[in-house]
């Protein structure tokens, strides 16, 4: 019997074994050119994570569709262009010995992208930027259903350990999952059922393109943070829906949010002394936010459906892994935010730390995609005034 934590101890996701029970939650990387390929720096990215011993790497959504793009310099894979350079970064985290998934996704009407006039399931205005889409059509449905399974089958050929679709956040599949974003009365919406359609569609197509061995999983939205939005009963039965059609694993979530604070809460599990050593003054003034916030989203789906559940959203101390892992809450514990700070956090875990991260959760990094290629802001003074001028002269553009 192992006496490692439960959290180094190894776990299963359908056909692949994963060497221990912590993820590296998805974050968007800034890292590619216009039309979406990957530069070396992302190469290096993914390869210094699986260096640093997390037990799975989940990437940033990649885009299925030109116009499914969220943010500038986003990764693409909506064409073979960028098949070769993806392919790079997986023999890079392969070599370090690491397993990663790439992340499929549609942005829907959530985008920053100006020159995009977004789609969605129906004309609502997004919650988070008040932008009114265009309504998709049934042959546009089609094709994106399309598009996500040409996309899995790229991810493949690139040499990806697994497909991960973003069924979360606002972003398009978590719309036509919404009764708040989706009011179509057609085959896609109107009801429960209907509204689950698109997603089943997408799950089916990416399991075509890649086969009964290849691990498919999904980030799945439990509810929505907005008036007449989805509700925990309605999610729970999509997710047996998908249990029931051979989907490995879900990460469970927010669906349409009405801020990305919702979902990325500012200073999980920061005491005041860690506030003070990173001068963290917001934080003193105000509580530091709670753990695993969305651990009772976790618990419901592994209940409902008893597949490997993924815990993602503010999991930041030992002891919380250890009691949502020995309570049977969910399989593995994905940790985003942490990682850009330390992307060896689990080789430091397996030299026997304990206790929490160094990540304040101060979302300077947010505040960054599309702009600047990821990194951590708050880890020394230097970056720290980088990102007070950078903001400085944003605003200052802006007339704010």
């Amino acid at each position: 019997m192992s006496h490692a934590p439960l959290y180094l101890q190894p776990g299963r996701i359908g056909s692949l074994e994963i060497p221990n029970r912590i993820v590296r939650g998805a974050t968007s990387e800034t890292m590619a050119s216009t039309n979406g390929v990957v530069y070396d720096s992302y190469v290096e990215l993914y390869r210094r994570l699986a260096d640093g011993g997390a037990g799975l790497l989940l990437t940033g959504h990649m885009y299925v569709d030109p116009r499914g793009q969220a943010s500038a310099n986003q990764t693409g894979i909506h064409h073979d262009r960028g098949i070769p350079a993806l392919r790079r970064a997986t023999e890079a985290v392969h070599e370090a010995g690491g397993r990663i998934f790439a992340q499929i996704g549609h942005c829907g009407s959530q985008t920053m992208m100006s020159a995009i006039v977004p789609v969605a399931p129906s004309p609502v205005p997004n919650a988070m930027y008040t932008i009114e889409p265009e309504e998709l059509s049934d042959a546009g449905i089609r094709g994106l259903v399309a598009a996500f399974g040409a996309a899995a089958g790229r991810a493949a050929e690139a040499g990806f350990d697994g497909i991960h679709i973003h069924g979360g956040n606002g972003y398009l599949i978590s719309e036509f999952c919404s009764p708040h974003a989706n009011t179509r009365d057609d085959e896609w919406g109107g009801d429960a059922e209907r509204r689950s359609r698109f997603m089943v569609e997408v799950y089916d197509a990416v399991r075509r393109a890649v086969g009964d061995d290849l691990p498919v999983t999904a980030r799945l939205s439990v509810e929505d943070s907005v008036d007449g939005g989805l509700r925990r009963e309605e999610s729970l039965e999509r997710a047996q829906l998908l249990a029931g059609r051979g989907i490995d694993a879900l990460e469970t979530t927010y669906g349409v949010m009405r801020t990305y604070f919702e979902n990325i809460r500012p200073y999980v599990a920061v005491g005041r002394a860690q506030a003070w050593r990173n001068l963290l003054v917001q934080r003193v003034r105000q509580p530091a936010g709670a753990e695993a916030y969305y651990r009772p989203f976790a618990r419901a789906v592994k209940e409902a459906t008893g597949l490997p559940v993924i815990l993602v959203g503010g999991v930041r101390t030992t002891e919380t892994m250890t009691d949502v892992l020995s309570a049977g809450d969910a399989d593995f514990l994905a940790l985003a935010r942490p990682f850009i700070r330390e992307p060896d956090l689990v080789r430091k875990l397996e030299a026997g730390r304990h206790g929490g991260v160094e990540c304040v959760s101060c979302n300077m990094c947010l505040a960054h995609d599309g702009f600047d290629p990821l990194q951590c802001w708050r880890d020394n003074p230097r970056n720290v005034a980088v990102h007070i001028r950078k903001h400085y002269w944003t605003n200052r553009r802006k007339g704010q």
